[in-house]
């Protein structure tokens, strides 16, 4: 199959690590939200802690599983946990 791309949004501290707030990838059908986060750890193993607690989105806004399969030519944002009071 063709490769597809995914543009990935990074924020907060994720987008400090990975010396951007924008990553795009070529990648194989299927490709699931937890393939996303295996690549991202090994091509950027500075995010490699916290990738375990981020929350995946595609396409503004649908919240996906590790076991859930991308779309092609999805928009994916990694959100970091989220601390408050």
């Amino acid at each position: 199959m063709t490769p597809q791309t995914l543009t990935i949004h990074l924020f907060a501290n994720l987008k400090e690590k990975a010396g951007s707030g924008e990553l795009r990838f070529e990648v194989a059908q299927p490709f699931t939200a937890g393939d996303l986060k295996a690549r991202l750890k090994k091509d950027y193993p500075a995010l490699s802690t916290q990738l375990n607690k981020v929350v995946v989105t595609v396409n503004n806004g649908q919240i996906f599983l590790n076991e859930e399969v991308i779309p092609p030519g999805a928009e994916v944002t990694l959100l970091p946990p989220f601390g408050g009071g």
